[in-house]
């Protein structure tokens, strides 16, 4: 229980972005949570003696301000993390995000030790062309599998 725990906190702590208001043209800077349930989970371990976690997680994504296209979004992400017999955790993966129009955004993550960080791989509609990312922080991990991520991010729109 402990690996997927771990596994679950590295793949949440990595996603998302958002719309609150622009800080100059075209440049948009947010925050909010998402909140992830598991759909499935493959832990194996390593010949070193590390786990190695392969995700699949649906979230919500909610904007700090409510009027972003972001805001409310369903996002499917998937990713790999590594953890270490130090409990370390170090993860990659990708997630992707469809908004109340049906535009859809793509996100890479990467989580270490020090620092979990996002940014934009494009999109479609309103989305094509978006640049930027930003960072996660894991807010609360339950026993079921679920948890919520606080993020922040800065972005330019096309």
């Amino acid at each position: 229980m402990k690996m997927k725990t771990l596994g679950i906190m590295a793949l949440c702590a990595r996603m998302v972005g958002a719309v609150a208001g622009p800080a100059m043209a075209g440049e948009e800077t947010a925050s909010g949570t998402v909140t992830y349930v598991p759909v499935e989970m493959e832990t194996m371990e390593m010949a070193d003696g590390s786990m190695m976690q392969r995700s699949h997680i649906k979230g919500i994504v909610l904007v700090d301000d409510a009027s972003s296209s972001i805001h409310l979004s369903g996002q499917d992400c998937f990713g790999t993390t590594v953890v270490a017999a130090d409990g370390s955790a170090t993860g990659n993966g990708y997630c992707d995000g469809v908004d109340a129009d049906g535009d859809l955004w793509w996100i890479w993550w990467h989580n270490s030790p020090d620092k979990n960080v996002w940014g934009f791989m494009g999109g479609t509609g309103k989305f094509m062309g978006v640049k930027g990312g930003g960072t996660t922080t894991p807010v609360v991990q339950k026993a079921d599998g679920s948890s919520v991520v606080a993020w922040n991010g800065t972005w330019t729109m096309p």
